[in-house]
């Protein structure tokens, strides 16, 4: 997913609420959502590391999440639709629109 758009919460509170949607799903111990000075910070750790920076851009009361650089493990290339489905409901469930 290259982009998604967030309204009415920063991302640090994004990071929060997603970070709870991963921990109802139990995925908590593979994916983590952070956010590093200007970039939401995504991180799949199994076999190997993949890892998605976005660029957080203000937009009024919420921000844009652009991606920026991505680094994908090898092994996880086969998997990336499930994760990326995975990754996108999380999103949605946490108030993303993704663009």
């Amino acid at each position: 997913m290259r982009s998604f758009e967030v309204s009415q919460m920063g991302p640090s509170e994004f990071v929060e609420k997603i970070q709870k949607e991963l921990t109802a799903r139990a995925y908590d111990r593979y994916v983590t959502v952070s956010f590093q000075g200007e970039r939401l910070v995504v991180e799949l750790r199994w076999m190997g590391t993949t890892r998605f920076e976005y660029r957080v851009i203000p937009t009024g009361e919420g921000f844009r999440a652009q991606l920026d650089r991505q680094r994908v493990a090898p092994i996880h290339a086969a998997f990336s639709g499930r994760f990326e489905g995975t990754f996108e409901e999380a999103l949605t469930k946490a108030g993303a629109k993704l663009t």
